[in-house]
Order: C-alpha cells, then sequence, then structure tokens
C-alpha cells in the first residue's frame, strides 16, 4: 500500500510564536511543557517530593510544638497540668507509631496485589498501555502521600525527642503534630478508595479504550493544519532557497539506541538560525533509531559547525508515547483488537469497541493535511522541516491488520464495512484510495472465511456489528 506522498504538501510554523499547542508542536515549547513530560514519564519525582515535602513539614510541626510547649511550662505550670501532658504526650506517641508502620504495610500489599492486577489486564489487552498506569496521577500521588505519612510520623516521632526542653522537666507535646499526622493518614485513606477505583477501571477495556482514544484524538487536533508548499523530495532545498553550492550533510544521532518521542523544535530551529543552515528531520516520531543512525539531513552555504548540538534536539526513550506521536495510540487500540480476535481470547466484542474509537481518530486525521511541518525564521526563511504523520499509512495501520484477523467474525466485518462506508464519505475523493483497499481487502477476507450464504451478510455495514 501507498506512503501517503509525504512532502506533497507541507505546514509552516513561525519561529516567533511562543505558543506550543495543546500538545507542545508549537516551534518554542516551553520549558514547563518538556518538564511536565519528564515528570508524567517518571514513577519517581512525585514520590520523592511527597517525601521531602513532608520531611519540611516535619519539621515545621515539631518546632510549632516546642514552642507550644515551652509557653505552657514558661506559664506556671502546676503539677498536675505537668501529669496531664506528659499522658498526653505518651498517648500521642502511640498514636504516631501506630499510624507509621501501618501506612508502609498497607502500601506494600495494595502495590503488591496491584502489579499483579494489572500484569492480568495488561496481558488481556496488551503491554503497550501498562505506560497508562506509571503516567497516571492518581498512582503517583497515592504513593506520595503514603510514603510522606510514614516519613513524617517516623521524623515527628524519632525527632522531636531530640529537640525536647529537659531544663524545663516539661515534656513536648505532639499535639499539632498528632493532628497532622491523622490527617495525613486520612488523606491515605481516601487516596487509597481513589487508587483502588482507578486501578479497577484499568481492567476494564472500555476505560483504557476510552482513555487512549481521548489521548489519541488530543494529539490529532494539536497537529499543525496551515499549509504552503514544501519540498518535494527528501533530499530537496529549503523553499526560495537555489540548492547550488550548498555544503550538505548527515547527522547521525549520539544519544543510546531507542525510539525517537521528540524532536526539540526550537533547538533545532536556534542552530539552524546560527548556521544559517536549512535541517531535515529523516525519521518520525516512533521510529526505533540505533545509536549513529541518520536522524537529521543538514544544507548550509557554509559547513556546519557543532553537529552534535543538532543531534541533541532528536530525542530517543525506551518506548513510544503519545506526545508527538497519535499514530502509537492507534498502534494500541489496533493491538487491542487483535488480540481479542485471537484464537486464545475470542472477544469480537471489544475488537467492534476498538473499531468505534479508530473510526472516530482516523475521521479527525482527515482534517489534517498532508507533508511536513515547516518552521521559519523571523526573516520567513525557511529552517526546519519534521515529517508528519500521513494519511495512507495511518489508514493501513488502522484497518489492515483487523480486517486480516476478522475471518470468521460477521460482528467485526460488518463493524468494518460501516467504519470504512462512513470515513469514505468524509474524505475528498483524492484520499479514498486507502479505504477502497481495505474494503477490497475486507470481500476477499469474508469469501474466504465465511459460508457461501453468509458472505453477503458479513459485508453488510452495522454500526454495532450484530445490532441492527
Amino acid at each position: 500500500m501507498g506512503d501517503g506522498g509525504r512532502g506533497a504538501e507541507g505546514t509552516e510554523t513561525d519561529a516567533a510564536d511562543e505558543a506550543d499547542g495543546e500538545a507542545g508542536w508549537g516551534a518554542r515549547a516551553p520549558a514547563r511543557r518538556e518538564r511536565a513530560e519528564r515528570i508524567r514519564e517518571s514513577f519517581v519525582i512525585v514520590p520523592l517530593l511527597g517525601m521531602a515535602g513532608a520531611v519540611v513539614l516535619a519539621l515545621v510541626t515539631i518546632l510549632l510544638d516546642v514552642a507550644l510547649s515551652w509557653l505552657v511550662s514558661v506559664s506556671g505550670a502546676q503539677e498536675d497540668l505537668s501529669t496531664t501532658l506528659k499522658a498526653l504526650t505518651d498517648s500521642a506517641n502511640a498514636v504516631l507509631g501506630t499510624a507509621g508502620p501501618a501506612t508502609l504495610t498497607v502500601l506494600g500489599v495494595v502495590f503488591s496485589i496491584t502489579l499483579v492486577a494489572l500484569q492480568m489486564a495488561t496481558g488481556q489487552l496488551t503491554p503497550r498501555v501498562m505506560y497508562m498506569f506509571t503516567r497516571g496521577w492518581v498512582a503517583k500521588l497515592t504513593l506520595a502521600i503514603f510514603l510522606g505519612t510514614f516519613v513524617f510520623t517516623l521524623m515527628v516521632r524519632y525527632a522531636g525527642g531530640l529537640v525536647a526542653d529537659d531544663d524545663t522537666g516539661m515534656p513536648v507535646v505532639p499535639v499539632l503534630s498528632t493532628a497532622v499526622a491523622m490527617l495525613l493518614v486520612g488523606a491515605s485513606l481516601v487516596a487509597f478508595v481513589y487508587f483502588v477505583d482507578g486501578t479497577v477501571k484499568m481492567m476494564r477495556p472500555t476505560t483504557v479504550l476510552d482513555r487512549v482514544g481521548r489521548e489519541t484524538l488530543r494529539q490529532i487536533r494539536a497537529l499543525p493544519r496551515d499549509t504552503v508548499p514544501a519540498p518535494r523530495k527528501a533530499s530537496a532545498a529549503p523553499l526560495g532557497e537555489d540548492g547550488g553550492g550548498e555544503h550538505v550533510g548527515i547527522v547521525r544521532s549520539r544519544s543510546d539506541s531507542g525510539v525517537l518521542v521528540r524532536v526539540d523544535t526550537a533547538r533545532l530551529l536556534r542552530w539552524a538560525v546560527k548556521n544559517d543552515a536549512f535541517v531535515r528531520v529523516l525519521r518520525e516520531a516512533g521510529d526505533y533509531v540505533g545509536t549513529g543512525s541518520p536522524v537529521l539531513e543538514v544544507r548550509s552555504p557554509r559547513p556546519a559547525e557543532h553537529l552534535g548540538r543538532a543531534a541533541k534536539a532528536v530525542r530517543t526513550g525506551a518506548e513510544r508515547s503519545t506526545y508527538q506521536d497519535p499514530a502509537f495510540g492507534i498502534r494500541q487500540l489496533v493491538d487491542i483488537g487483535v488480540r481479542a480476535l485471537s484464537p486464545g481470547v475470542n472477544d469480537p466484542t471489544t475488537a467492534v469497541q476498538c473499531i468505534d474509537r479508530l473510526q472516530l481518530l482516523v475521521e479527525e486525521f482527515a482534517q489534517v493535511p498532508q507533508g511536513e511541518r515547516v518552521v521559519r525564521d523571523r526573516k520567513g526563511r525557511v529552517r526546519v522541516a519534521i515529517p508528519l504523520p500521513q494519511w495512507e499509512p495511518l489508514v493501513e495501520l488502522a484497518f489492515t491488520e483487523l480486517v486480516l484477523f476478522s475471518s470468521g467474525q460477521p460482528q467485526v466485518t460488518r463493524r468494518l464495512a460501516a467504519a470504512l462506508d462512513d470515513i469514505e464519505s468524509h474524505v475528498p475523493e483524492a484520499r479514498r484510495g486507502a479505504l477502497h483497499r481495505a474494503r477490497e481487502e475486507l470481500r476477499r477476507v469474508c469469501a474466504r472465511s465465511m459460508p457461501e450464504g453468509l458472505v453477503e451478510f458479513a459485508q453488510t455495514a452495522d454500526h454495532q456489528g450484530l445490532g441492527g
């Protein structure tokens, strides 16, 4: 099947535009967007921040309790008051001594069971949805609250005794510390409820499909839409420039081998302007890039310097992310649908639900212009060209495998027929070739796998599969 003719059109982004769009596609994506993505990708940062915050909170409450105890002592407390305060201290220490270890024990049990449940869920759906758990804020915040509660009680219990005023003979009563500890325990219980609710939902196929579909739709809608003429060949010169007398070079990746997850457009633009160069990104988001693989093509009237700095703009990671890579979301939906159609699972209804989301995503992607995204400097000269997802490859990704695995499943073939009909009615004639090929392949699959009397029935469009 075709490649969609990359480069036939293009998109332009003004280098002076400070906005990065909803999904970070701008030429000058703010640093906060980059940091937010790193925090979402990491399962460590938020819990560590929670522990650090608990240490600070413990020190503050300890000092306040010491100050309160000192005020009581200088006010001329009598023996009976001293005895009462001593009893309160013993009770508070008992509460603090119980809350911390109990919280840590519950945390270990809950997360152990959760990981087993998630493993079962990903085995039924696809391992590529595990990132949804690691990127989810509920799991991170729950872990941060539980660990913060443990650290807080530990600090108050043992560090509080180090700052006690032994000269006055008055015990340090951790009134405020105990109250805060009880609030943290309550917050842990609330977080636990939300965490269990989110984990149970993660085991439901519809919840996973909805989350993948929403994130992918957001990324598709964030793709640049303004079109301008673009270079027609992968090795063409930038727009409005004469290719004669140029120095052409290939920049190779200097990062560890991994999946291309992001192109730092701002860094690449600054480098291109400084070297009076035109840079074309040779790999798409989601491609596996080995160390030393070609990633950039550079054209400049003079030899470009510091090519390694340009190579740093191409970021690789251990696995794909939907950030700037909407095709990954479609890949996940297709994987779930294909696994549902496997003989070991045999769940055609889940496959139909995948097609529901895929149809919406493909129809939305039909509004995206084809070609390369073109980034200009302040003088209007083309400096960077970045490949965008293309129509025909995306249609093939969405439907080819599902069509092939729909053999013997009339519920799925009928839903596929309805999806192809609806998408075809929403796209111009020039984009219907890939849909026609998918339709022809669906007819061949039905003819091979269905009894003769059901072939026509299996090809009849039905938005519910077998619903009406």
